[in-house]
């Protein structure tokens, strides 16, 4: 089976890119044959190569308007739109010129915000697959272009299907029920035998990119409040890359300006992650509104403690394992004060008072979040799709 796949970025530390990669190594054993569209050489493109995969590298933007964060953005808005179109349109052209020598049977997008995979799709007249890994809007502050409405249209034309993340982000774009939409939650980690033992240590984590959407300030505000209510309060430890330099200075003008420094620390990206997150206390996912957001299931995997943010696809994973499992599987805030005495308790209790959330936790993304399920359930969807057993609704 061949099949084109097109990213929307190359970050190898991105999720979107960790899913792909598991997605990658899973559905080439069941003997997918793929090509890879990149808008460039860089991150995760030597890795794929080193899988023998073919790829094809060409510059190309997402399907959305540009942003406006200056006066200059608003001069540059019409020239910049206009750029986007042409610099997309040719991407199409090359990318089905490099194609008509090799017999591509689908395209598969896998972000919903990158158009050109679906233009390829109609050029080639193969069905096209987007991966909805985002709501793209109240989650990243993108809007789709010309209108959401014309993605819609997309996802509702002939030839069109779509793998969703998490059931609210397939309500959101309103694809539940529809035979031609799945539900098909990220693979984070193989199948484990056994719960994991680890010794830890008096730390708070976060681990993700250092932007707004991910409420790093906001976990930060309510570290603040929990640090002036306790002696020797547990550090925190943010991780992860700083990709919004006015975003970073104002977190550590606040971290300065609140005399923080000593207890909240700026590690930046590691590559060890893993090893943060079997150590830490707890883990804090503070996103307002999180696709589905790797890090809690990857932490869960590690016997890690969650405190997540009852919103987004972090609520939909804490919903799924009290269904799953008979209990809660993380601690649960809306707001920063809720946050701050979550972080106040968790520190004054015995760990082994919440051990039956991680065993709960474990349970539930050893059965929900496996590789396994993941790249079975995305190689079956490719089956039925290819063998047109799918009646449209």
């Amino acid at each position: 089976m061949n099949v084109l796949y097109v990213l929307h970025e190359t970050l190898s530390m991105a999720g979107s890119a960790k899913s792909f990669k598991i997605m990658m190594r899973g559905l080439m054993q069941h003997g997918i044959s793929p090509i890879v569209v990149m808008p460039d050489n860089k991150g995760i493109y030597d890795e794929l190569s080193d899988w023998g995969i073919r790829t094809i590298v060409i510059p190309y933007r997402y399907n959305t308007y540009p942003w406006v964060h200056s006066a200059k953005d608003v001069l540059l808005f019409f020239p910049r739109l206009i750029a986007r179109r042409i610099v997309n349109g040719l991407a199409v052209k090359k990318i089905v010129r490099d194609l008509k020598d090799y017999d591509v049977q689908l395209v598969h997008t896998n972000v919903s915000v990158c158009g050109i995979g679906y233009a390829v799709s109609r050029k080639l007249g193969v069905p096209h697959i987007y991966h909805i890994r985002e709501y793209a809007d109240k989650d990243h502050g993108l809007c789709f272009f010309p209108t959401k409405d014309s993605f819609l249209c997309q996802l509702m034309s002939p030839n069109s299907y779509n793998i969703c993340i998490t059931k609210d982000i397939q309500r959101y774009f309103q694809q539940a029920g529809r035979s031609v939409s799945r539900v098909i939650y990220n693979g984070i980690h193989p199948s484990m035998d056994a719960f994991p033992q680890n010794t830890k240590e008096r730390f708070f984590l976060y681990a993700g990119r250092v932007v707004a959407i991910k409420g790093v300030l906001e976990l930060v505000k309510a570290y603040n409040i929990y640090n002036k209510r306790i002696d020797n309060a547990m550090p925190l430890y943010i991780i992860g890359e700083k990709s919004d330099a006015n975003y970073y200075n104002n977190l550590v003008s606040y971290i300065q300006k609140h005399h923080l420094e000593a207890c909240v620390k700026i590690l930046g990206q590691k590559d060890d992650i893993q090893d943060y997150m079997r150590r830490a206390w707890a883990i804090v996912i503070p996103s307002p509104c999180e696709g589905f957001g790797r890090c809690m299931p990857e932490a869960m995997f590690c016997g890690c403690l969650a405190i997540g943010h009852n919103t987004g696809g972090t609520m939909e994973q804490m919903d799924n394992g009290r269904e799953l499992a008979g209990g809660e599987i993380a601690l649960r805030y809306e707001t920063e004060a809720q946050l701050a005495d979550l972080l106040y308790n968790v520190s004054n209790r015995p760990f082994d008072d919440y051990l039956p959330y991680l065993q709960r936790a474990f349970t539930t993304v050893n059965q929900l979040y496996t590789s396994e399920s993941y790249v079975n359930n995305v190689f079956q969807f490719y089956t039925q799709i290819l063998s047109h057993s799918l009646v449209k609704q």
